[in-house]
């Protein structure tokens, strides 16, 4: 295929062109949480993941029509990154988004424009925060162009941006963000989405520990290495238990799925990625009606996600609230869910 080259659109007023004032494109994409699979996944397990809709990030882009040569400009407020391409890192997420959209559609030139990025979704929490960014820049420049994307394109995509944060995620995070669906995830395999027989209510504790993904996975390959039959083992209970889960969710079995979550924390225990913090949410949420908790994430810091009936909603907050734990979200998974 040839190079394509994306020009604007001109209006001719009295024999004058006239640049055609393009609106902003605004996409907004949601978080996610690990529900089952943690670090098991990167080795050929299962994993359950389910969206986060009530935490989302928002990314705005707007053409830049003032410019003769190519230029883009990068604004995240939340975290303190601005600056044109040339001020950005050779490694940053728009330099490498330009250079994947140029490469995988024989485009030429990209035509200016501003991207402003923002985000509800806390900074390495193991809430998907990179992958909601990696998926909204995706889509945004997707429609800068005039490409009508399918949601596989765009996951692809978004797992090209999602290398430069993690180096070998397992894809998953990507995945359930592009989608806004509950799945069931294995690595290089596609994506069985998941039906609740019922709606399955959770909790996410905010630990506020800041912990970085690709460093604690890199730190359990090495674990791995040294002792792979001890943690294969681990890998494989996990796989194990996920696929117990996915039943669970689809015959609508909270209890069992409580159980089973639990289990999966204490075998991330085993791992040696929790905390003593991690430890105290997860006791503080089963002691108070939750019908189970676990980390989520990478762990070292993070989330706990906690299973919780309606009705235990309110004495599980507020003995989180009263030991300190104040930022909690809220989520739920159904028959029903949004895709867009």
């Amino acid at each position: 295929m040839g190079h394509r080259s994306i020009g604007y659109f001109l209006l001719v007023y009295d024999h004058q062109p006239v640049l055609i004032n393009m609106p902003a494109i605004l996409v907004h994409t949601v978080g996610k949480s690990i529900l089952f699979g943690e670090h098991a996944v990167v080795y050929g397990q299962p994993a359950i993941a389910i969206p986060v809709t009530n935490l989302r990030t928002k990314v705005t882009l707007t053409p830049d029509l003032k410019t003769q040569t190519p230029s883009y400009y990068y604004d995240a407020p939340d975290i303190g990154i601005h600056g044109t391409l040339e001020d950005l890192p050779h490694d940053h997420i728009l330099v490498e988004a330009l250079r994947i959209f140029k490469e995988s559609f024989s485009i030429k030139s990209i035509p200016s424009f501003k991207l402003h990025v923002s985000s509800s979704i806390p900074v390495a929490a193991g809430l998907g925060s990179s992958a909601s960014i990696s998926v909204g820049i995706v889509r945004a420049i997707a429609q800068h162009l005039g490409l009508k994307l399918p949601v596989e394109k765009v996951n692809a995509l978004a797992y090209q941006l999602e290398k430069l944060h993690h180096g070998n995620p397992s894809g998953i995070d990507n995945t359930v963000i592009s989608y806004e669906k509950p799945l069931y995830y294995i690595r290089n395999h596609a994506p069985l989405f998941l039906e609740p027989r019922e709606p399955f209510y959770f909790l996410l504790i905010n630990s506020t520990i800041h912990s970085l993904t690709s460093q604690v996975v890199d730190e359990v390959r090495r674990a791995w290495e040294v002792n792979p039959t001890h943690f294969g083992a681990i890998f494989q209970d996990i796989g194990d238990l996920t696929d117990q889960a996915r039943q669970a969710i689809t015959k609508g079995d909270q209890v069992m799925l409580g159980q089973l979550i639990t289990e999966n924390h204490h075998l991330l225990q085993k791992m040696g990625v929790s905390l003593v913090q991690l430890d105290e949410i997860v006791a503080l949420c089963n002691d108070n009606g939750a019908l189970g908790a676990k980390l989520c994430g990478a762990g070292r810091g993070g989330n706990v996600i906690a299973l919780v009936k309606a009705d235990s909603i309110p004495p599980v907050l507020q003995a989180l609230q009263s030991a300190g734990w104040t930022e909690i979200y809220q989520t739920s998974i159904s028959k029903k869910w949004s895709h867009s």
